[in-house]
């Protein structure tokens, strides 16, 4: 029971804003002491843990290092940059991007999340191209913006796992086939699903670029495009 004072620790430090790394390792000692975890035990037990869970942490580094570049004008230099590029309208930007993150998926590429990609770089640039026009960018074309950002991240998620032989996914849908008398092999997915998902990938860019463009004609009276 008294192990769980490391609970009591969490909670009190983010109530008082404290430094959330400094809060986790005293709440970890805490719970070590309080549950009579012998040092060795305890190192251990962090030890395979970081381990089994390292590719995370290559998602936390680049939030971390996204954090520090956006305080550093990220921001800016993504919009400057769209703004140098001809004839790339919004609903473009967000297609190819779409198709790029889907990929990532596939081959386990652990960048262009929407907290981490999205959100600092991507839609800065994205309203950077309305900019370019000499145009407020419209509240309600933004929110659209994020939206297409958010069904592509989704679409990506979704049938891009798939694609790949040691994803879990794989692994999951070739274990519940098994379990009711089909015996398939992982590859026998991966080649059913290929085709799917490049046709969702397709659907999804084509059915953003419909979108934006109604959305573009509708709050600005032309499609958005990078100008000189």
């Amino acid at each position: 029971m008294l192990s769980l004072l490391g609970v009591l620790v969490v909670v009190i430090g983010f109530a008082l804003k404290l430094e959330p790394i400094a809060i986790i390792f005293v709440s970890t000692i805490v719970t070590a002491v309080c549950g009579q975890i012998p040092p060795g035990e305890l190192l251990e037990t962090v030890g395979k843990t970081f381990v089994a869970n390292r590719t995370q942490l290559i998602t936390i580094i680049l939030m971390i290092l996204t954090g520090t570049l956006e305080r550093n004008g990220l921001k800016e230099a993504g919009a400057e940059l769209i703004r140098k590029l001809q004839g790339l309208s919004t609903g473009m930007l967000m297609a190819v991007w779409g198709i790029a993150h889907e990929f990532f998926i596939i081959f386990k590429i652990p960048i262009g999340s929407v907290p981490a990609y999205v959100r600092p770089i991507l839609m800065p640039m994205t309203v950077g191209i309305v900019e370019s026009n000499g145009r407020a960018v419209a509240e309600e074309h933004e929110e659209c913006m994020k939206a297409l950002y958010g069904m592509h991240y989704n679409v990506g998620n979704f049938f891009g796992q798939c694609c790949f032989a040691a994803n879990a996914s794989v692994l999951l849908i070739q274990s519940t086939l098994a379990n009711i008398g089909y015996e398939v092999d992982v590859m026998q997915i991966v080649r059913v699903q290929i085709p799917v998902a490049a046709f969702a990938m397709l659907m999804a860019a084509v059915y953003t670029i419909a979108v934006d463009t109604r959305m573009s004609k509708k709050c600005y009276g032309a499609v958005m495009k990078t100008q000189k």
